[in-house]
């Protein structure tokens, strides 16, 4: 009987990440599916037998990683944590996954808005709307107060914006230990600043590896 262990990936998933690590390097407009399929020595006949055209086979690749994103939300909300060290860990567990999958953070944070075809930014925007629906709900259980309007789309904008900054510079890989400032930019609008800077104080403490979990 064979060994258990983690399953090969599948063709399908070769391809997803053939794709995401092509346009990370060359854009959109300079990919082809003869090309992603060639990078998985797959025959071109089985991108075509899973993905209707190379946008849809890159939509797919950024549906992975939303998909993976809300993941990383929901499993950190645990009945046996304070609701605010549940934002806290899955904050944490996004700037990880970003930091793990570079050529997909890259294509979904810059290549796409730059040279993409239109319905894979709408894909994106369908993403961001649903962070932030998800961010509203964690904020309901955590917030003294009412937060103002489209104050989890700003905190969400703000957040992008830094993960941007990150890839320029070649700091991808240092994602995760700006958890501090990610976790003060996502509360202060939920909880005001003192509040905010407590759950910055945790959040070195996790760095540091200080066992609280």
């Amino acid at each position: 009987m064979a060994g258990g262990g983690v399953s090969p990936p599948t063709a399908r998933e070769r391809l997803l990440a053939a794709v995401t690590a092509l346009c990370a390097e060359q854009g959109y407009a300079a990919t082809s599916a003869e090309q992603v399929a060639a990078r998985t020595g797959v025959p071109l006949a089985t991108f075509d037998a899973n993905f209707a055209d190379l946008e849809g086979c890159l939509a797919a690749a950024v549906d992975s990683i939303l998909f993976r994103v809300m993941a990383a939300l929901s499993s950190n909300l645990s009945l046996d944590r304070a609701e605010r060290d549940s934002v806290l860990l899955a904050i944490k567990a996004i700037l990880e996954l970003l930091a793990a999958e570079p050529s997909l953070t890259r294509v979904s944070f810059i290549s796409i808005r730059q040279m993409a075809p239109p319905g894979l930014g709408e894909s994106l925007e369908t993403g961001a709307r649903m962070l932030s629906a998800m961010l509203e709900r964690l904020a309901d259980g955590v917030a003294e107060a009412a937060p103002p309007p489209r104050a989890a789309r700003a905190a969400l904008g703000g957040a992008e914006a830094v993960v941007r900054r990150e890839i320029v510079a070649g700091r991808l890989a240092q994602l995760p230990r700006l958890l501090p400032d990610f976790v003060y930019a996502a509360t202060v609008p939920f909880l005001g600043q003192e509040e905010a800077l407590r759950l910055v104080r945790r959040a070195r403490e996790l760095l540091a590896g200080t066992a609280w979990v």
